[in-house]
């Protein structure tokens, strides 16, 4: 995704409105944290067009399908999610900033679910300086506690900074990359290193960050989407146009040693995935898939199973989407 998911709307009436929705959804369809896990359960769908939004899908009682729970969005919307432990986000919006919520519990009390709040990421770097804008792309990192985000003009091709950020703690560190970054997130391989995206389009390539130490080491070349489980185990990935999602050890990926543990090929009538996510283990992989006709539809791939494609749905009026996993 670039950072255009989004368009502004009048919000005051639509933040009422998704409360009220959410209330009566709820109140009808309580999700049920006995019910058996469905395989889109706490997938969260970040969807672009003339207005945002933002569901989560919960498992619903005596019902084979997932109920599409609304949550609130910040006032400046989004364009980007990601879910850490506990079920807290974190999101870049329209106006170049970061927010993080309340944890989402979709099977908690309605009114939490519906009263979700955001704050505004202010944090300060060693010099005191405020993180720098604009940023996207906020990630969090396996333990939760800080996440990764692209600091600079990312679509300009300008060089950018990897930047962290503790919110509990309201302080960031950033990391001079002396690079452009392709327009895709940056992903945890576990608790210390970061893979980004650089290179070209045509021939992207991949480099690691030593959030210890800054150091950068080259990556394996050739994909141009990452994603990685929850743990940083597990890594997705895709080289483009009509490539296949391939899923990997992220230690076998980062050796370059050829292995993989399964595949997802485009399906017919797509032609590339445009957002990848990967559950807490790395055993559910969603991927929203851009449609020849430009309508993008989101899938969930059962590891467990072959990788086999367990539920679908199209997104008719979207223009683009964004898939995260509650962990």
């Amino acid at each position: 995704m670039g950072n255009s998911l989004a368009t502004l709307a009048s919000r005051p009436g639509r933040r009422v409105a998704a409360i009220l929705a959410v209330l009566l959804l709820l109140s009808a369809c309580q999700a049920d944290a006995g019910a058996a896990e469905q395989p889109a359960e706490g997938l969260l769908v970040l969807t672009g067009g003339d207005v945002a939004k933002l569901v989560v899908l919960a498992a619903k009682q005596d019902s084979d399908e997932p109920v599409s729970i609304g949550l609130p969005l910040p006032d400046d919307d989004a364009t980007w999610i990601s879910a850490g432990k506990g079920g807290a986000l974190v999101g870049s919006t329209t106006g170049d900033g970061l927010v993080t919520s309340d944890p989402v519990d979709p099977g908690g009390a309605a009114a939490d679910v519906a009263g979700l709040e955001w704050r505004p990421v202010e944090t300060a770097d060693e010099s005191g300086a405020a993180l720098a804008t604009p940023a996207s792309f906020p990630t969090w990192d396996p333990g939760g506690r800080r996440f990764a985000a692209l600091g600079g003009d990312l679509l300009g091709g300008g060089d950018m900074h990897l930047l962290l950020v503790d919110p509990g703690e309201s302080k960031a560190t950033s990391i001079a990359l002396k690079r452009a970054l392709l327009a895709t997130p940056p992903v945890w391989l576990d608790g210390q290193r970061v893979a980004l995206v650089t290179g070209s389009t045509k021939e992207p390539a991949t480099i690691v960050v030593d959030t210890a130490n800054g150091k950068i080491a080259k990556g394996p070349a050739g994909e141009r989407r990452l994603a990685t489980s929850g743990d940083g185990r597990v890594i997705a990935t895709s080289a483009g146009q009509g490539a296949p999602i391939m899923l990997r050890s992220s230690r076998g990926w980062l050796a370059d040693d050829g292995t993989s543990t399964g595949s997802v090929e485009v399906p017919d009538g797509f032609v590339d995935a445009i957002s990848l996510a990967l559950d807490a283990d790395g055993r559910r992989l969603a991927i929203v898939w851009l449609g020849e006709d430009g309508v993008p539809r989101y899938d969930v791939h059962d590891g467990t199973d072959g990788w086999r494609r367990v539920w679908g749905q199209p997104l008719p009026g979207t223009s683009a989407a964004v898939v995260a996993w509650l962990r």
